[in-house]
């Protein structure tokens, strides 16, 4: 850069020393004492790193793209987050191949004295931090990386985007997860070249001031969240809200709760995020809740109707006993939260299906109370919630949504489930996105981040009948704070942080 301002052109450079390279080995040769001061990838720094991690139980980790200017808050938001939680601060680089200018291929001054990693760096033996060369760019940063994690297990690497993916490995094993950070640097990818204005204007809208905190248990277990700054530099983190000045109180506006499928919902997860003394309700006193698949459906489940064995298996369980449990538990978390909102969902379905296919004509043990139902469900009303309020009455802060009926906190959709897409099609996280930007849906059982599309996973057991095989399935539920930012808090080994 200082070249460029001089007048000395790369074609200059090229004639006299062949390349950059020759021409900083040269001056390095020339000047050593000077070059040693102010070199940042050198071995005897990451093995200085190496040392400093192994003392070190949290870390905050994210991207700096070269040519972008650090934002000052939101940098000095992370250091002092990193001072109150005794954790260390981490930064990969990554950049954009059409930056032509010499000068943006070189990381913000301010970053010199920080810790920026360079080569493979293991935060435990399952989670790396992995330097591979990806473009800022890059639509979808994680495309043809999946069966690099099956080797080298989970592993974060360097994207202004936000992205999660799991990959499966095993049923009874913890999935991969594939994840990237966020930046600490300003979104700035102008470039002189025309084809490269598109990217550049894709790039600016799906860049993310963020980063992602790690908690390492032991060697084999770690947990991780995401954060994302505002245009001050302050990010949300389990109910405060840091800043250059330290942290306050901040107040998730929503918990989103993994898929509940109550009867078969796993104990574990939910006492992590509900009922134990320090749970994520307890800890951050979210005031409302969403649920998905609250109603798990198993007597009415139209997949195991011809299954005679599954049947069988299932004798005690009849859609009277499982409406008066679910109504016990939603009864329950009605008196947690300002407002339970639930969720239409494919599981809901399961009773509508079994009463408009008349069913229960040849089922005499739920005979009884789907005739309760078919009435109301003629006049319009939600089977389910029918069901529930016969066993409890209308409680005044539970809202039942409708298909199509959105709601949202902040800037981001929570009304939909996930399972359909546009114009009747089946649904995805990418169907999602297209749809509604901004969202956090469930169905998947999988938490995934596709730019601003979010799903979070599951409360159930992760070991079902139908999720036979390797399996991405996680106990995952999602906050939503009120200016839109968000976190993705899975329960691993019995707890969502150390």
């Amino acid at each position: 850069a200082d070249l460029e301002k001089l007048g000395i052109s790369r074609a200059k450079v090229r004639h006299h020393f062949g390349s950059m390279i020759k021409l900083m080995d040269a001056a390095k040769a020339a000047n050593p004492k000077i070059f040693s001061a102010g070199e940042l990838f050198t071995a005897e720094k990451h093995t200085e790193l190496k040392a400093e991690i192994a003392k070190k139980q949290r870390f905050v980790v994210t991207t700096a793209v070269t040519g972008c200017k650090v934002h000052p808050g939101f940098w000095a938001s992370l250091k002092k987050y990193c001072e109150i939680h005794d954790a260390k601060l981490l930064v990969i680089t990554s950049s954009d191949p059409a930056a032509v200018a010499f000068h943006k291929r070189y990381v913000d001054p301010v970053l010199s004295s920080a810790n920026i990693v360079f080569e493979k760096l293991a935060l435990n033996s399952k989670l790396m931090i992995h330097p591979i060369k990806l473009s800022a760019k890059h639509i979808d940063p994680i495309t043809g990386l999946g069966r690099i994690g099956q080797r080298d297990g989970s592993f974060i690497y360097a994207s202004p985007k936000q992205r999660l993916k799991l990959v499966p490995t095993s049923n009874i094993e913890m999935p991969v997860a594939l994840m990237t950070t966020g930046a600490c640097t300003i979104a700035d990818y102008s470039s002189d070249r025309y084809m490269s204005h598109r990217t550049a204007h894709i790039a600016e809208h799906d860049h993310v001031l963020g980063a992602i905190v790690v908690e390492v248990d032991d060697e084999k277990h770690f947990h991780f969240r995401q954060v994302q700054a505002n245009h001050k530099g302050h990010f949300a983190d389990l109910g405060k809200m840091y800043g250059a000045d330290g942290a306050q109180e901040y107040r998730p506006e929503a918990l989103v709760l993994g898929d509940l499928h109550d009867g078969e919902t796993d104990p574990v997860s939910f006492g992590c995020f509900i009922t134990n003394k320090d749970s994520l309700l307890n800890r951050c006193k979210p005031r409302k809740l969403f649920i998905h698949d609250g109603f798990n459906g198993l007597s009415v489940n139209h997949h195991e109707a011809k299954n005679i064995i599954k049947r069988a298996q299932r004798v005690n369980v009849t859609l009277e006993s499982e409406l008066a449990h679910y109504a016990k538990t939603l009864k329950m978390l009605a008196g947690l939260f300002e407002e339970v909102i639930i969720v239409k969902s494919n599981h809901d379905d399961f009773l509508d299906r079994y009463l408009l296919e008349s069913a229960y004509v040849h089922d005499p043990v739920n005979f009884a109370k789907a005739a309760q139902l078919v009435t109301p469900y003629l006049q319009g009303a939600n089977p389910v919630q029918v069901g529930v309020e016969l066993e409890i009455g209308v409680l005044p802060n539970i809202r039942w949504l409708a298909y199509d009926e959105d709601y949202k906190i902040g800037c981001v959709e929570c009304g939909a489930h996930g399972h359909k897409g546009a114009n009747g099609t089946r649904g995805s996280l990418r169907a999602m996105e297209n749809a509604y930007g901004n969202s956090m849906s469930g169905h998947v059982h999988a938490p995934e981040i596709l730019r601003g599309a979010w799903s979070v996973g599951t409360c159930s057991y992760l070991n079902l009948d139908y999720n036979l095989g390797a399996s991405s399935w996680l106990n995952s539920s999602g906050l939503i704070y009120p200016n839109s930012m968000r976190q993705l808090i899975n329960v691993i080994d019995g707890k969502y942080c150390v």
